[in-house]
């Protein structure tokens, strides 16, 4: 898996032979580092800076594609001209795009009691707590010590298998993290797809993520002839065939694109 900066040549001359470029980032672990309490993740000024020089020009279109919720990201990204895709790209607002997957809202509901069993379930447990996105949930654990890892896992098994015995939910993982969300066929890989679809002349797409939840969306982007890259230690399993180690790279990577930008 070559590391993106050492192959960066032949890629900024790819690049610059595009029409358009569709610029993809996940969020925490990417475009900022990953904290203990997700709250504290910041974006970088000198990252910010570059993704607002990238979007007001015309060779990219930059969207934010991440497990947080749409008004979490906006917050979080205020930037005019980027593209924020919510809970896994259930909810995509900019650029003209306003969706929300129809099936999806119709299942949060669904959620309410989940969360309040989940909250009961991990009262007592240091560091653990119950973030509700709308569209999906988070139980985030990166601030409990590592000998009661396996008892929040036991305890949000066992709080969730009836809800997963109804069909209507599914659960995925991530670093530190649990996700309920609503059982539809839908995540990164079909918000990229859609995206890719939105904006046709975007001749190349480029994706950046760090995490499980990130790697349908490097396949797609793939498949269709585009650019994924993984953020994080090399030999890490990954379907991504290009790498970072870390995300002050990705900030090195997006300073180098502003030069590309017009």
């Amino acid at each position: 898996m070559p590391h993106l900066l050492n192959v960066w040549p032949s890629i900024s001359r790819r690049l610059r032979g595009g029409d358009q470029v569709l610029l993809l980032f996940d969020y925490d672990g990417t475009l900022t580092p990953i904290v203990p309490e997700p709250g504290g993740a910041v974006l970088p000024p000198l990252v910010a800076r570059a993704l607002a020089d990238l979007a007001a020009g015309t060779r990219f279109l930059v969207g934010v594609v991440t497990g947080r919720s749409l008004a979490d990201i906006q917050q979080r990204v205020a930037i005019p001209g980027v593209i924020h895709a919510g809970n896994h790209g259930l909810e995509i607002h900019g650029a003209g795009l306003d969706f929300v997957h129809e099936a999806a809202a119709g299942l949060a509901p669904a959620l309410a009691p989940i969360t309040e069993k989940l909250e009961e379930a991990m009262a007592g447990l240091t560091g653990v707590f119950v973030e509700p996105k709308g569209l999906t949930l988070t139980v985030h654990y990166r601030m409990t010590p590592d000998q009661l890892s396996q008892q929040v896992e036991n305890a949000f098994a066992s709080t969730l298998a009836p809800y997963l015995d109804s069909g209507m939910v599914k659960v995925t993982r991530g670093k530190k993290v649990l996700e309920v969300r609503p059982n539809v066929d839908w995540g990164k890989g079909k918000a990229i797809s859609m995206l890719r679809e939105a904006f046709p002349r975007a001749s190349e797409t480029l994706f950046f993520g760090d995490d499980q939840t990130d790697e349908d969306g490097f396949k797609v982007v793939q498949d269709s002839g585009g650019i994924a890259v993984f953020v994080g230690p090399a030999r890490q399993p990954t379907v991504a065939w290009h790498r970072l180690d870390s995300p002050a790279e990705v900030g090195d990577v997006l300073e180098l694109l502003s030069r590309l930008n017009g």
